[in-house]
């Protein structure tokens, strides 16, 4: 996570219906294992599994440093939110799974009470932050003040909670997606325009929302921000670290490709040619991403004759005859119109 990669959202992220009783104030900063392991009231220690890489390029054995993006709020309103944004260009659809370690404490001078799960964090995804987005939310549980060990596995998962990562499939938003699509031929109170909520049914407490029409087909802007669920104003200090997607697809693909080719005598010849590649083939330098998303079938026929061979020879008569025949079928994996959905899916 570079601090210097993302900028401040500077406008309204407060819930509809509610409005700010208090002027809340952001600070985006860095904290890293070389200069924050004696930080107070909790020490930077590393995330759960995650290791100090070596510079190759050096001739002594030297840790790189290792460091998270900080979000100190304060005065931040019940309903209302700050966040962090960047711009990106990235297709998801080869990816199954985003995950990010989230770390969360109240501060020394602390006197809005903080408690567990009155702030939550949340990560949107879209073309927009405002109008087309996806959005997962997970309540923070706070890290108790203390001092702790990179070296001990509980000291890090008491200062990375795992139940403050974030660790969800693509699946569950796009899903999401189309059960609000569902119910808005339905419901009338259910549209494109009003934020979509759904609770996760595998972590009830984590919500998903889906405003406008979003794709992870074409992720423009990611968003990392905290908003205040209590019905108080409160402050606190999150750390983030580790945004990655995870466990590309892995699913098999073939592909196969034929010619034939006959010569009769002088009478002519016949060519024949066909090509198969499925959703998910790619040749062996291409990367995860340059894989196909559809299946193609290609299949050409052509022939040159001479028919005037059919007729007596005294006759010298020459025919010249040609005939082709080309098809290309592409079956598309996903909805041309909704381009993170399945297509047999958007049929059901």
């Amino acid at each position: 996570m570079v601090r210097g990669e993302w900028r401040s959202f500077t406008k309204a992220l407060q819930q509809p219906g509610t409005l700010p009783v208090s002027d809340a104030k952001m600070d985006v900063l860095a904290v890293n294992i070389e200069e924050n392991a004696d930080k107070i009231p909790v020490n930077y220690i590393l995330p759960p599994g995650v290791t100090r890489e070596t510079d190759p390029g050096q001739p002594q054995l030297l840790q790189q440093n290792e460091q998270s993006m900080v979000l100190k709020i304060r005065n931040l309103s019940p309903g209302d939110a700050r966040g962090v944004y960047k711009n990106t260009n990235f297709d998801m659809r080869q990816y199954k799974k985003i995950q990010m370690f989230v770390h969360a404490e109240k501060f020394i001078d602390d006197d809005s009470n903080l408690k567990d799960q009155e702030l939550t964090c949340f990560v949107r995804l879209g073309n927009d932050m405002v109008n087309n987005y996806y959005e997962y939310e997970i309540p923070l549980k706070l890290t108790p003040h203390g001092t702790y060990s990179s070296n001990s596995t509980s000291d890090r998962e008491t200062v990375w909670n795992p139940d403050n990562m974030f660790d969800f499939a693509f699946e569950k938003l796009t899903s999401t997606k189309l059960r609000r699509n569902k119910e808005a031929g339905t419901n009338q109170s259910v549209n494109f325009i009003l934020p979509y909520t759904i609770n996760d049914e595998n972590k009830p407490t984590n919500r998903i929302t889906v405003v406008g029409n979003p794709t992870i087909s074409e992720v423009e802007n990611i968003m990392i921000g905290v908003r205040n669920r209590s019905g108080e104003i409160k402050s606190g200090e999150i750390w983030v670290n580790e945004l990655r997607m995870s466990e590309f697809n892995e699913e098999s693909a073939w592909a196969a490709l034929g010619n034939l080719a006959v010569n009769l005598s002088d009478i002519g010849n016949i060519n024949l040619s066909g090509r198969v590649e499925t959703a998910g083939y790619g040749s062996l330098e291409s990367n995860v991403m340059e894989r196909r998303i559809d299946d193609l079938y290609q299949m050409n026929f052509s022939t040159s004759m001479d028919l005037g061979r059919f007729l007596p020879e005294a006759a010298k008569i020459q025919l010249p005859a040609y005939y082709s025949y080309t098809n290309e079928t592409i079956s598309p994996k996903y909805n041309p119109l909704d381009q993170d959905v399945l297509f047999n899916d958007a049929l059901n």
